[in-house]
């Protein structure tokens, strides 16, 4: 559970600044306002489920020496 917690702390973050990149970019291409939404929540998403899964493939010794 405390792998979840630090992991939505210290990712959710970065997943969110990804997202706003992606929206700014498409927004300024003039993308319709769909394509921009999605690729804004994909982005978001990948980025999430990318570090969320990283802290679960570490061994839980070396999670907690890189948390600190």
């Amino acid at each position: 559970m405390q792998r979840t917690e630090e992991a939505i702390k210290r990712w959710f973050p970065l997943s969110v600044f990804a997202a706003a990149i992606s929206f700014i970019i498409t927004y300024l291409f003039n993308l319709p306002i769909e394509r921009v939404i999605a690729s804004t929540a994909l982005a978001g998403i990948i980025v999430f489920s990318g570090f969320f899964f990283r802290s679960f493939g570490k061994d839980e010794n070396e999670f907690k020496k890189e948390m600190r």
